[in-house]
């Protein structure tokens, strides 16, 4: 018997969208998603052409998190072999937060338990306005170990508290006062949302873009003075890029911005440190 991939990959135009691909277990995901998850993340990354992603569902759910058949067949595994399951997790979860590049989370239905944790590892989330969250962890005598770092930084510990300890759903609006989601809006006008943030990357500078993710990533770990000293090396290098000065040509120019033809290409210049 031929098993559908469990995810599907389309890439043009600069664009590549990923979709989970198990709609008859709403899309829970299981060791060989997460293994696929995990790759086209870091080859995307690795991918100048790459300029955006998007992370949607096949079906009527967006994620329901970790597949429960597989999470109880860890009941029969070895110490070593379910943390192994766990650091594998843990890298899925990490290359969609640190993919270089923009990811947009299309919400288009429900997601639960690590579904949330996706969503919280994308840089931005659409929803449609029915869709309901749960982080049940709790319920099914769980953790959200895995995913608390991104849902700790996305949506702040106060928001995670509430949905954690309890195990309740909640709608697309409170996701949206969390800070989990960014944009809600009605099923019909869902692609037509995610278009435009799609063009509007595609406008920006492709290293700058780069850049100040990695430098959003990487300042919080930073003290006060290591911050500042950190932001004014990344404004010394970016004024100096190439890209700068075509953007700075541009504006003045009155014209849009030739990025495609800029010989510094993605890695041109050091990402902030």
């Amino acid at each position: 018997m031929t098993h559908p991939a469990a995810i599907l990959i389309e890439s043009h135009d600069g664009v590549t969208r990923v979709t989970l691909n198990r709609p008859h277990r709403r899309n829970a995901f299981d060791a060989g998603m997460v293994e696929a998850l995990s790759r086209v993340f870091d080859e995307s990354g690795r991918n100048p052409s790459v300029r955006a992603v998007v992370l949607t569902g096949n079906g009527p759910a967006f994620c329901a998190g970790a597949d429960i058949d597989w999470m109880r067949s860890g009941g029969t595994r070895s110490a070593p072999e379910r943390r192994k399951d766990a650091e594998e997790l843990m890298r899925m979860f990490r290359a969609i937060d640190e993919c270089p590049c923009p990811v947009i989370a299309r919400v288009q239905g429900p997601a639960f338990g690590g579904g949330v944790g996706m969503i919280a590892a994308c840089d931005i989330a659409v929803a449609v306005e029915d869709a309901t969250f749960a982080l049940s962890e709790v319920r099914l005598g769980m953790v959200p170990s895995v995913i608390a770092p991104v849902l700790l930084r996305k949506t702040g510990e106060s928001f995670l508290r509430r949905c954690c300890l309890t195990g309740e759903p909640f709608s697309a609006s409170a996701a949206k006062q969390g800070n989990l989601i960014h944009d809600v809006v009605e099923k019909t006008q869902l692609d037509a949302r995610v278009d435009e943030l799609i063009q509007s990357v595609l406008r920006a500078a492709p290293q700058a873009a780069q850049d100040t993710k990695a430098l959003l990533h990487r300042l919080p770990a930073l003290s006060g003075n290591e911050q500042w000293n950190t932001c004014v090396e990344s404004n010394v290098r970016a004024r100096l890029s190439d890209e700068a000065q075509e953007g700075f040509r541009a504006f003045l120019e009155r014209r849009a911005p030739v990025w495609t033809a800029m010989p510094g290409k993605r890695g041109s210049r050091s990402a902030p440190e």
